[in-house]
Parts: structure tokens; C-alpha cells; sequence
């Protein structure tokens, strides 16, 4: 007998995760370092293509972005876009000890390539009361990089993840990101849904109904920054399935066909032969063939 084991009790309470996800969160994390109080620390004007986090623990100094000088102190954070001009400078009496994480491969709706911010937002925020949640993620990062132990590698990008879901959480109490945001997550969800529901009979206005978004503003978002339309990704959804049953199942191609998502098995092997480059039969053939 299946027992579904979710009750609360007064001892014993259950607090569930919705589905929803803020944005579309792809980063790798490149580098994390430590910055060691020197008195006469100071950095050149540099640019780079990836986005780049700084996190002051104690100290003072300045920091230049595009020519725009900011002071620095314990408990800030300074936000680094891709393509941006910057350099910082330590206070020779109270010289900067600072922590700092990059990335790539990151994407936001409306934005540039491993931007966190859209242009017009500071690049200077001062952490508050989260400033132990950073520290937290920021050592934990550091430390596992450099002591290097079983499984370090996917520990230190689990946590920069995290890391990066508090900063948006302190950006949503001082820039109006959450519009930002919910654009990213109409977007998400309508992803999810697809990958969820792409063997079953999906259209542009279901999916759209059920993401609670306008259909022509989901297409745009689709082709913009997934680089393909919604019909495209759900055949290709569907063509990967084919191909996986084709691989390990002896069904025949009609019953192939039906179970990937096709209701017509002219269609789908038409279909087929224009993405793959050969028929259904010919693809099992090749395989079978291979040593």
C-alpha cells in the first residue's frame, strides 16, 4: 500500500518548494579568490567578459566603474557586468580584505550575457543584515576550491548558485528587479512545461494558458533567448525521444512515432529524415551496425 507521508503535525511541519524558477540560471562558476590586507594594494583598469562579485570583510578603499568613484567598507558588495571599465584601490591605513567569485554563462530576459544588472542599476550595494549569508556562501566557495576535496568541484558551483539567489533576494529590497524577474520566470515556466508535457498534444495557446502568459510575448521571449521557436524546441523534444526508443526498445517505428509525441507516422518520418539526415529504419539500421 502506497502511503503518502505529508502531514503536518503540531511536532512535525512540511514546507514545500513551488516550481516556479526566478530566471533562467545556467552560471559556471570560473574563479573564487581572496583579497589579503597590503597597504599599497591597488589594481589597473581592466575589463572582462564574464560578471565578477566582490565581497568587502573588513577594511576601506574605492572602487571605479566606467569612471564613477564609490568608497568601499565592511559589508559591501560590488557588482560586476561583462564589459565594464573598473579597478579598485585599498586605503593605505585601512587597507581592503575582500572575497570574490566569478562567473559565466549567465543570462537574464532583457539583458546582456553575464549581466547581473540592467545598465542604469548601482553597481555598489551594501549587504546589511545578510552580510553572514554572504560570508557564509563566499567561504564555503573559497574553501572547498582550494582545499580541493571528493566532489569539491560541484560543491563550490552548488553554493555560488545560492549565492547568487541572495543577492537577487537583496536586490529585490532596493531596485525594482522583481518585473526583471517575472519575466524570466513566465519564461522558465513555460519551459517546464513543455519538458514535462512534449509527448502529449501541446499547442502554442495551451502552453501559454497554462503559464499564464500572452502567447506572442512567450514566442518572443522563446526565439529570443532560446534561439529557436516553441514548435521547433517540441520537435526536437520529440525527435531526442525517437531517437532514445529507436536506440533501446525493439517497438516498430509507428509505435515509436505515437509514443514520442507524433500522431502521424508520415509526419514523423518525414520529420525525421529533415533533422536527422536519414529515415527511422535507416538510424536503427546504423546502430545496430556499430562494433
Amino acid at each position: 500500500m502506497k502511503v503518502l507521508h505529508r502531514y503536518n503535525t503540531r511536532e512535525r511541519q512540511h514546507y514545500l518548494l513551488d516550481k516556479h524558477y526566478t530566471f533562467h540560471l545556467k552560471p559556471r562558476l570560473l574563479y573564487s579568490g581572496y583579497l589579503s590586507k597590503n597597504d599599497d594594494w591597488h589594481e589597473r583598469e581592466h575589463s572582462h567578459d564574464f560578471a565578477e562579485i566582490i565581497f568587502i570583510l573588513d577594511g576601506h578603499g574605492a572602487v571605479y566603474v566606467d569612471g564613477i568613484g564609490r568608497s568601499l567598507k565592511k559589508g559591501d558588495l560590488v557588482i560586476y557586468n561583462a564589459g565594464v571599465t573598473h579597478y579598485e584601490s585599498s586605503d593605505p591605513d585601512e587597507p581592503l580584505e575582500a572575497q570574490f567569485i566569478a562567473f559565466d554563462k549567465f543570462e537574464i530576459t532583457d539583458l546582456q550575457p553575464n549581466c547581473f544588472l540592467p545598465p542604469q542599476y548601482d553597481f555598489l550595494y551594501h549587504t546589511e543584515d545578510m552580510y553572514d549569508d554572504f560570508k557564509k556562501y563566499f567561504n564555503t566557495i573559497i574553501e572547498e576550491t582550494i582545499n580541493k576535496k571528493q566532489f569539491y568541484a560541484e560543491i563550490a558551483q552548488n553554493a555560488s548558485h545560492t549565492l547568487i539567489m541572495y543577492l537577487f533576494r537583496m536586490l529585490n529590497r532596493t531596485e525594482g528587479t522583481n518585473e526583471l524577474l517575472r519575466r524570466n520566470e513566465a519564461l522558465m515556466r513555460a519551459i517546464q512545461y513543455i519538458d514535462e508535457h512534449f509527448l502529449e498534444d501541446i499547442s502554442l495557446d495551451l502552453i501559454a494558458e497554462r503559464c499564464f502568459v500572452n502567447k506572442y510575448h512567450l514566442s518572443h521571449l522563446f526565439a529570443k533567448y532560446e534561439g529557436t521557436t516553441i514548435g521547433k524546441y517540441i520537435l526536437a523534444k520529440r525527435l531526442e525521444e525517437a531517437k532514445r526508443l529507436l536506440h533501446f526498445t525493439e517497438l516498430s517505428v509507428l509505435e515509436i512515432s505515437q509514443q514520442s509525441g507524433f500522431n502521424d507516422l508520415s509526419y514523423f518520418c518525414r520529420a525525421f529524415k529533415k533533422e536527422v539526415g536519414v529515415t527511422p529504419r535507416q538510424y536503427r539500421k546504423s546502430l545496430i551496425s556499430i562494433p
